[in-house]
């Protein structure tokens, strides 16, 4: 393919009559920071749309970006977020008391990046990582979880099957929303799942992104922004139904769904489709909203960091995460308004973030240098980051909280 593509219909139903609901203009890819010796180098920047399915009620960008340029080197490592890490430490232990029963039983993550939640299943269950992106698969070779460097889809689970037999489980944590072909991938599940097996996955919640505001979830990798009722459609496609669903505190909110071949909806994903329906995620009207309130988000967080610059006050950023590109690069703040930005990610350190420009130090520079407010970019984490960081608070330094509402700490 190009490196970018506009779509002419929806990518799960195929209904060409697509709403334009919000545009963020043009980015570069989330992850692609910029190293060093690349910084004379032209970035590519691509469009970031969003449309809205009135059809099957799916909220997705309007164009894709080639996989190649996306994902081949990816920096995002969920073993360097301590959250992360302890949720699918506690999302690996449900699944094998609950979903697995024994050491022979095969568990298969695809989009595995660098092997936390196999890890932790590893000694008790068969696990297999699939991923595309060599160095994080890497990773996970190095925590001992035998991963598969390639894109996931009708080919690859067939080449699995050979070779390790059918899966008892298939996972897959925040990747379901970054494939184009979303329709492979499923066929590909069905191929490797055993008939008494479980699709279990996580993926943003749309109701999150429209209700709480955080526009930030919205770049390249995320061609999907899922409803429940839009995924309902997706997996009946291919003979799978959702028998279970619940909000997880991940990415602000995120949709953990179970899919099997066999069995029925419970309550749960009954009363979550009406809890949609009321929060009028079914309606164009809705997005309409969403869009308003992040022109307004932009408009005063920018006048705001305007303000304190001109008073002569120092900003520094914390995180920088795939989602602080676009609201870098939608609000406009570079390195005038932001000395550096602090991250935990060794890879990143050193870098410069996309678009921007603006570089990433090791968070040990806050001992350091004394900031007089620090922009949160990783915000969906507020509560337990206010509550590591109490010294440099005691200090006196002041915390920017951007999303959903503008706050100051």
């Amino acid at each position: 393919m190009t490196k970018v593509k506009q779509i002419k219909k929806c990518r799960i139903c195929g209904n060409r009559k697509l709403e334009r609901v919000l545009d963020l203009g043009k980015t570069p890819p989330a992850n692609a920071f910029v190293s060093k010796k690349d910084l004379r180098k032209k970035e590519e920047y691509f469009p970031l749309v969003l449309v809205f399915c009135g059809k099957c009620f799916l909220l997705q960008l309007a164009h894709s970006v080639d996989p190649k340029t996306l994902f081949r080197d990816y920096y995002y490592n969920t073993g360097a977020s301590k959250p992360l890490v302890e949720h699918f430490t506690r999302m690996a232990d449900e699944l094998s008391k609950h979903y697995l029963d024994s050491q022979e039983d095969l568990v298969v993550e695809f989009g595995s990046n660098d092997g936390v939640l196999l890890g932790a299943l590893r000694d008790r269950h068969r696990a297999l990582g699939v991923d595309p992106a060599d160095n994080v698969s890497k990773l996970a070779r190095k925590r001992g979880v035998e991963t598969i460097t390639d894109y996931f889809g009708k080919k690859s689970a067939s080449k699995i099957v050979k070779k390790h037999g059918l899966a008892k489980v298939i996972v897959a944590n925040n990747v379901f929303a970054h494939i184009d072909d979303i329709h492979d991938v499923l066929r590909g599940v069905d191929i490797l799942l055993h008939d008494d097996g479980y699709f279990v996955f996580e993926c943003h919640w749309v109701g999150n992104l429209i209700h709480e505001g955080g526009f930030d979830q919205v770049y390249h990798e995320h061609l999907f922004y899922y409803s429940l009722h839009a995924l309902k459609t997706l997996l009946a496609t291919h003979g799978l139904t959702i028998t279970d669903v619940n909000l997880v505190p991940i990415h602000g909110e995120s949709l953990r769904v179970y899919a099997a071949k066999k069995g029925k909806e419970n309550k749960a994903v009954n009363g979550f489709l009406e809890k949609e329906k009321e929060m009028g995620l079914t309606k164009k009207e809705t997005y309409e909203g969403f869009s308003e309130k992040v022109i307004s988000n932009k408009e005063r967080l920018g006048d705001l960091l305007v303000a304190l610059k001109k008073l002569g006050h120092s900003i520094v950023g914390y995180g920088a995460p795939g989602k602080s590109t676009t609201l870098l690069n939608y609000v406009g703040i570079g390195p005038k308004i932001i000395d550096f930005i602090t991250d935990t990610t060794p890879s990143k350190q050193g870098a410069y973030t996309p678009g921007m420009r603006i570089p990433i130090k090791h968070p040990d520079i806050l001992t350091k240098k004394k900031p007089d407010y620090i922009l949160l970019l990783s915000w969906n984490y507020a509560d337990a980051i206010l509550e590591k960081e109490k010294k440099i608070r005691k200090r006196g330094v002041k915390f920017i909280i951007p999303v959903p509402e503008i706050r100051i700490v």
